[in-house]
């Protein structure tokens, strides 16, 4: 798993790692998520693409649930749900795309509810 050009070039599907990209671990699958965590533990932004196609990712950080990524057939990220920091003052807080400079959405019911069952079935803050 890679990001924020971590891949040699996603736009010719070469998903193969960049040297010195972001670089992550899975450690656990909770609903269908991928729960990952950066290797070298530093901090960590949400992965701009997906090594794998039509996936969601949950990025945690000193056991701590930071993201929750949604990515298309494409490898690219279409939603993000970030749960660490306010944006138009709502915590957690939905990004269309990689918009997070741009309007904020609250999470639906069901985003609630699976940050809910990852919390507590990963056991993170």
């Amino acid at each position: 798993m890679g990001g924020r050009g971590s891949f040699l070039d996603v736009n010719t599907n070469n998903f193969m790692f960049k040297e010195g990209g972001q670089t992550f671990v899975t450690r656990q699958t909770i609903a269908g998520v991928k729960i990952i965590e950066k290797i070298d533990g530093r901090s960590v932004g949400v992965p701009q693409f997906s090594h794998s196609a039509n996936s969601v990712y949950a990025v945690i950080q000193n056991g701590v649930l930071k993201h929750i990524t949604f990515y298309d057939e494409n490898h690219n990220q279409v939603r993000s749900i970030d749960l660490l920091h306010k944006h138009n003052k709502m915590i957690p807080h939905v990004h269309i795309n990689l918009e997070h400079n741009g309007p904020a959405y609250p999470p639906t019911q069901k985003d609630i509810e699976l940050i809910n069952r990852i919390k507590k079935e990963g056991k993170f803050k």
